[in-house]
């Protein structure tokens, strides 16, 4: 398996990722050039993404590795407090239904999961040190990769451990800023989506 000179991420995980964008090798060969630029990739092709506060995320991933669970790729906007996990393609059809099998104390702060039709930025392959807007949370990692693949957060453990965080961390921590981000995360129209 070979590296990005630039980078140290393996060929084979920019490949994946270049797999949700219209034109992977255009895709590759753009993020090569411009290393430090976040990538904008569209939900629902090659993973899903739960939209949760940071706060929340970071509690639920303390909790996994707990329970000795895989927590996958992560990501967090610096600018908004929140953080977005790579869960399987098509999580968002049936997220609803995990989150009522839930114990949330309140249903209108439950995470939201996103899929066809949306867009999110991850980071690129050599973010800057400054001013970036995303950083990963939780970096993909050839290691935890099965093939091409990164191992991506089960949702029915992510679920669980979200509404267990979501019991231990006070209110305000929770509902802080997520309505802002969830909103300023779907607005992304897909049309405009560019590698």
């Amino acid at each position: 398996m070979g590296t990005c000179t630039v980078t140290r991420e393996p060929e084979r995980m920019s490949a994946w990722f270049a797999a949700s964008t219209p034109s992977p090798e255009e895709s590759i060969n753009v993020w090569r050039r411009t290393p430090d630029f976040p990538r904008r990739l569209p939900t629902g092709i090659t993973f899903d993404v739960v939209l949760a506060p940071l706060a929340l995320v970071e509690m639920a991933y303390r909790i996994l590795r707990q329970y000795e669970q895989t927590g996958g790729p992560a990501v967090r906007f610096t600018n908004l407090a929140t953080a977005a996990v790579l869960v399987p393609p098509g999580t968002a059809t049936h997220w609803g239904n995990l989150v009522a099998g839930t114990p949330w104390l309140d249903r209108s702060a439950a995470p939201a999961c996103l899929g066809a039709g949306h867009a999110v930025r991850i980071p690129g392959l050599a973010p800057s040190a400054q001013g970036v807007p995303v950083e990963w949370l939780e970096a993909p990692s050839a290691e935890s990769a099965i093939g091409d693949v990164p191992l991506l957060t089960a949702p029915v453990q992510l679920v669980r451990c979200l509404a267990e965080a979501c019991s231990l961390l006070a209110p305000g921590d929770v509902r802080s800023s997520f309505f802002r981000a969830a909103s300023t995360v779907r607005a992304v129209p897909l049309a405009t989506q560019r590698a």
